[in-house]
């Protein structure tokens, strides 16, 4: 029986992948060539994604899916407090890892003297493409495929599936490290904890943007691989990439190891108590 509900808890995210997927191409085609160039790409690559899995989503919840698990899933959708505490949260914790990367691995934040107009002219649509961008991973490796899978596998062992899954989705970044793999696994993990605590998806929506916007925005350093070339700042990974992540950003290093595993234990501890019968 228990190998049954697996199989079925598969079979469902599956198909959820899959009818993303099917309208993603879908949404993509519509577009024109020109959304994908500029400096929206970002925005402009991920946002079909985002479209089809909040139709997707808005489809399961019309069903009366949601009414039916008691997982949390989309309780605090509309919350935005909840996504500012985590972009807050987010923010924070790309902090902590960029000043161990300075503080014991020689990294630096580079002004280049160009002028701030100049920065936040680029910044601004690179913080809007972060956002959607971190939207699409959330729907894609939390919301339902996370609530779905937690049912047969519990929370812990959803979270670690969907965890290996995220960092496989990543294995063709450029400079990718094991070390950077491990550390994405322990984002996920970190994710799917906030997740689970009070706050629901917007909030670890807010933390996935907060972390990825600061290490891009706060000092122009490499996401997961992906450079972004800011004007008026220039990250240099200093003389030990090991803490830093060298070309592969923090998120290759040990620097964003020790702030993940704090993140991790936090947000862990939150989404236990709420596990006990504490409010969303």
């Amino acid at each position: 029986m228990r190998a049954r509900v697996v199989v079925s808890a598969v079979g469902a995210v599956l198909a959820y992948y899959g009818a993303v997927a099917l309208i993603a191409v879908g949404v993509g085609a519509a577009l024109p060539d020109a959304w994908y160039d500029g400096p929206h790409a970002i925005a402009a690559s991920t946002a079909p994604l985002v479209a089809a899995a909040v139709a997707v989503n808005v489809t399961l919840v019309g069903a009366g899916w949601a009414s039916r698990h008691e997982l949390g899933w989309p309780a605090g959708w509309a919350t935005p407090a909840a996504l500012g505490r985590g972009a807050a949260g987010g923010l924070a914790l790309a902090a902590g890892a960029l000043l161990i990367a300075l503080g014991t691995g020689g990294a630096r934040v580079v002004a280049t003297g160009e002028s701030f107009a100049a920065w936040a002219g680029a910044a601004l649509p690179l913080g809007a493409g972060l956002v959607v961008a971190a939207l699409a991973e959330e729907l894609l490796f939390r919301g339902f495929p996370l609530a779905r899978l937690a049912e047969p596998l519990t929370r812990v062992g959803a979270s670690v599936l969907l965890a290996i899954v995220f960092a496989a989705a990543h294995l063709a970044n450029p400079d990718v490290s094991t070390l950077g793999l491990v550390n994405l696994i322990l984002a996920s993990l970190m994710l799917s904890a906030a997740f689970f605590a009070p706050g629901g998806l917007p909030l670890a929506w807010g933390v996935h943007w907060g972390w990825n916007g600061g290490l891009a925005l706060g000092a122009d350093a490499p996401v997961s691989g992906l450079t972004f070339d800011l004007p008026a700042l220039e990250f240099d990974t200093g003389r030990v990439p090991v803490v830093t992540g060298g070309a592969f950003g923090p998120e290759g290093g040990f620097a964003a190891t020790a702030t993940l595993a704090i993140a991790l234990i936090w947000f862990g501890r939150r989404a236990a108590a709420v596990g006990k019968g504490e409010p969303r």
